[in-house]
């Protein structure tokens, strides 16, 4: 992995501390392994959505979104939806992503 996108990763995953409950201890590898797969796991059911982490919009957008290691050039526009704290975000090249946190998850992003 390159040192942007493993920043990037690491300051998605201390986001997504801020909001979870202690979870019991696991085998470190194994630990690794699931949180790896967690940022990049597709789409969760809406039951499943919860806000995104606090914080400016397109900041979080860009960050949860390159973690997950999914194209956007840059962000064009970020909104915090009011209804359920999700943001959705439009890159410069058209991609349209909707970042929210799934419990045990945290902070991931979705195609839209």
């Amino acid at each position: 992995m390159k040192a942007p996108a493993t920043t990037a990763l690491a300051l998605s995953l201390m986001l997504a501390a801020c909001n979870s409950k202690p979870e019991e201890p696991a085998d470190a590898s194994t630990e690794t392994a699931q949180t790896t797969a967690n940022v990049t796991a597709p789409a969760a059911p809406a039951a499943a959505m919860k806000p995104a982490p606090e914080g400016l919009p397109s900041r979080i957008a860009r960050e949860v979104i390159t973690a997950s290691g999914q194209k956007c050039d840059g962000i064009a526009k970020a909104e915090r939806q009011a209804s359920d704290g999700t943001i959705v975000a439009n890159c410069t090249g058209g991609e349209t992503y909707r970042i929210y946190t799934e419990e045990g998850k945290g902070p991931l992003a979705s195609a839209m």
